[in-house]
């Protein structure tokens, strides 16, 4: 809809400069044919009648006594009269009609500059700037019979990587290639349309039989590099394909569902074509719903946190716990973390969320410090949409105050991938918060491919072992997995070790074996709610020694 308002905004802008010109050009007109005017020059025609048939006849009288040649020259004096009526009527039409004309001229001028002009705006308008492809607009305002129409929606493969380490001016070169080879390729009832940085639609009118063979003649083109100046650029592309009716009704309809598939065929590896299966919108209709009550949840209070404690081997005591996030929708149910936190990231809402977390934790172990003997950290979990944020030390710094924790007994959880991307964007504000007595915690590491030297540019307190590296150990203790390294290593680092999904014996064993110095998994306690928690730190005994 947003495109045919465009259009009509252009046609509507031409036609209101053509009306203004028209009004504008009609002004001296209506200056000059006022009915004033007119009669004005009505008057001063009879009045100069009247005084030429009053003098004439009188001197005539008196000049002219005979009465013959009298009648003579009143014939006469009648003709002069015409005469000069009728070649000043010419002189006061033809001045006239002579201002019209010009008048006229230039008009005509100006609607046809007006007509030049809506074109040249039409061209920007429904041109791509770069490849002189029709754009996005061109193709809602060409595509308006749907029937028997395909649409094929191709984008390259990994394309922003080759625009961020070659340049945005490569990227540009390489896309007018890509764009040229395309155009070639066309047969004689398809269109190409360039709709976005490295998206093109291709609209045919193939049989459905031969759209398979259509899709596998796009694909070929992308086996021979492209040639952009000295370099040859090997790249892929995916395809995802829409047809009427079966896949859609309207071009917003066909246009989705082609884009939903090309997704699709990026998720499993890319290079590839589909064509559009309405299963593939589920998930996107389950995100959507998802999404829109994940929005209010928060103010709902269907949020709450569990909390899975963390056994120091060396004492045995409960050294901290970490809150863990629950969300029971009413309408989904309980919704498991994985699913509906990086939601939250894309949406932003993750820093409400984020916040309430941090607070609610802190009121939690602070209230337990308050009540008995045992003082626990308490380990939450932040995501780098929160770290990145403004102010976001200073928010930390305000909810301890707030709920009178203090700072030695917060350890913030970031993961392994997080220091990977981000690490730069969020080293001095980590640096911050451990300067103010904050802990930090590397978690899940192990699971990406951080290096030690991103280790030692963060001030880490704690190192926690993925689960997976727990997984490993074995059941005989001949076998020396790699966990008792990692720990010996963050040991002499000066790091305290945590290891997450405990779950037998024989890891705990293990673990003993190599002095980790804590441990957290099922074979203690699962995520426990935030009154068993008290009554857990409270009464449980453990069975280490």
């Amino acid at each position: 809809m947003s495109n045919v308002r465009i259009t009509d905004t252009i046609r509507q802008e031409g036609m209101s400069h053509l009306k203004d010109s028209q009004h504008e050009t009609s002004k001296p007109y209506k200056s000059q044919l006022r009915i004033a005017d007119s009669l004005r020059i009505s008057l001063i025609y009879l009045i100069c009648g009247a005084l030429w048939i009053l003098f004439s006849d009188q001197a005539l009288n008196a000049l002219v006594p005979n009465k013959e040649l009298f009648a003579k020259f009143s014939v006469i004096k009648g003709w002069v009269y015409i005469v000069i009526t009728a070649a000043l009527l010419f002189i006061l039409i033809y001045r006239a009609t002579f201002r019209m004309s010009v008048a006229e001229q230039k008009l005509h001028n100006q609607y046809t500059e007006l007509l030049n002009s809506r074109e040249e705006l039409r061209q920007v308008a429904f041109r791509d700037p770069l490849t002189g492809l029709p754009n996005r607009l061109a193709l809602y305002e060409n595509l308006t019979l749907l029937k028997d129409a395909s649409l094929f929606y191709v984008d390259l493969d990994d394309f922003k990587y080759t625009n961020d380490t070659l340049g945005h001016a490569f990227g540009d070169r390489l896309i007018k290639e890509i764009s040229t080879r395309l155009i070639g390729d066309l047969l004689p009832s398809e269109q190409l349309y360039r709709i976005g940085g490295d998206e093109w639609v291709i609209v045919t009118r193939q049989p459905q039989d031969r759209l398979h063979y259509r899709g596998e003649r796009l694909l070929e083109l992308f086996e021979s590099p492209f040639a952009v100046g000295e370099h040859r650029m090997h790249m892929t592309g995916s395809v995802g394909i829409s047809h009427f009716p079966s896949h859609g009704r309207t071009l917003d309809q066909l246009l989705q569902n082609a884009d939903i598939t090309l997704n699709h065929v990026k998720s499993r590896g890319k290079n590839g074509f589909a064509f559009y299966d309405g299963s593939l919108s589920i998930p996107l209709h389950h995100r959507a719903d998802m999404e829109r009550l994940l929005r209010n949840a928060l103010d709902k209070g269907e949020f709450e946190l569990h909390y899975q404690p963390q056994i120091h081997l060396g004492g045995p005591r409960v050294d901290g716990l970490e809150a863990l996030i629950r969300w029971n929708s009413p309408e989904l149910g309980r919704v498991a973390p994985d699913e509906f936190i990086r939601i939250a990231e894309e949406t932003q809402l993750i820093v409400p969320i984020g916040e309430w977390v941090l607070r609610t934790a802190c009121q939690f172990i602070r209230a337990i410090h308050e009540n008995g003997n045992e003082k626990p950290m308490i380990s939450v979990n932040v995501s780098v949409v929160q770290l990145i944020g403004q102010r976001y030390v200073e928010r930390v710094l305000d909810i301890l105050r707030e709920t009178g924790l203090e700072p030695r007994y917060l350890e913030l959880e970031i993961t392994e991938s997080m220091v990977i991307e981000s690490l730069d964007l969020i080293a001095d504000k980590l640096r911050r918060l451990r300067e103010q007595g904050v802990n930090i915690a590397l978690d899940d590491f192990g699971r990406g491919f951080s290096s030690l030297s991103h280790l030692m540019r963060l001030p880490i307190t704690t190192l926690k072992i993925d689960k997976s590296f727990i997984e490993q150990i074995p059941d005989s203790m001949d076998i020396q997995p790699l966990t008792g390294l990692i720990i010996r290593l963050a040991q002499g680092m000066g790091l305290k070790v945590i290891a997450e999904g405990v779950e037998t014996y024989f890891q705990l064993d293990y673990l003993k074996k190599y002095e980790c110095d804590c441990i957290q998994g099922y074979l203690f306690s699962k995520p426990l709610t935030a009154i068993m928690a008290r009554e857990w730190v409270k009464t449980v005994s453990l069975p280490i020694t």
